[in-house]
């Protein structure tokens, strides 16, 4: 057996009672005690690193300590020692410290072994998201897919985040993609722009051709420079070459008719080309 150290304590009226609150009578009494220290405290079939002190055959010990293995907190006041329940924390919930975009994946590229999707779209509007083993694929009906199931023209929610790094566009890791569905994608020359009741349409190719389109835009199209800036309908002119995001479905007219989501307009360069 280890040697058992003297101890000189001060006790108020029992180191840890029974109830939750002790009060002090009367003073402070100065009494000798045996620190046994091997003696181990087991709570709940894990041992701590409680040491009990052994007064008169009856075992003591520290209040603050004991209280809080046993899970409680301890504020002396005044002539009290008062034992509360620790409040539990709540958990965290990851999933709404994510940031939220909808878009169009305008480019998808590997790199030492993540996938990084180019995606413009509301929110911040333009960001690259890494994809890896951590990232949850599905679609709109919660179906497991994977990264080949993404393309360029893939319209998608993304959960990312919570950690954005401060570059130009925005580069963050993807936690969770909701695939929607695949737009189709045309690059090509405005040939002209209207204005009607129902909003703005973007001409492409010949008006009363079959190769021609018909772009009509929402509340929701999105249109941007290719540095980001953003757009009305009405800054597009005859001659801007732009890539549109549309569909998939077509009207069977001449010219085809459908709804655009995303149009990002060529710099000057590449337009006079």
């Amino acid at each position: 057996m280890k040697h058992k150290k003297a101890l000189v304590i001060l006790t108020a009226v029992g180191v840890l009672g029974a109830t939750a609150v002790t009060g002090a009578s009367g003073l402070v009494d100065k009494v000798s005690g045996l620190l046994r220290s091997d003696i181990k405290i087991v709570v709940n079939g894990e041992q701590t690193t409680l040491q009990p002190v052994y007064i008169n055959g009856k075992a003591y010990l520290p209040v603050r300590d004991a209280a809080g293995v046993l899970g409680y907190e301890v504020n002396a006041a005044g002539k009290q020692i008062q034992l509360q329940t620790k409040k539990e924390q709540p958990p965290v919930d990851e999933e709404n410290q994510h940031i939220q975009m909808n878009g169009v994946v305008v480019s998808k590229t590997d790199l030492d072994g993540i996938t990084r999707l180019e995606v413009r779209g509301d929110g911040a509007g333009w960001m690259i998201l890494g994809i890896d083993s951590d990232s949850v694929i599905v679609n709109e009906d919660g179906v497991a897919k994977t990264i080949d199931d993404i393309r360029e023209g893939t319209a998608l929610k993304a959960d990312y985040g919570p950690i954005v790094a401060m570059s130009y566009p925005g580069k963050s890791h993807a936690a969770k993609l909701v695939i929607s569905t695949d737009r189709l994608v045309r690059e090509d020359t405005v040939t002209k722009v209207s204005k009607s009741e129902d909003g703005w349409q973007i001409f492409l190719g010949p008006e009363n051709d079959a190769q021609g389109l018909q772009l009509n835009t929402d509340s929701d199209t999105i249109i941007v420079k290719a540095n980001g800036e953003r757009l009305k309908p009405e800054d597009l002119k005859t001659g801007t070459k732009i890539k549109a995001y549309y569909g998939p479905a077509t009207t069977r007219s001449i010219p085809a008719q459908s709804t655009v989501q995303l149009i990002v307009v060529e710099p000057e360069k590449d337009a006079a080309q």
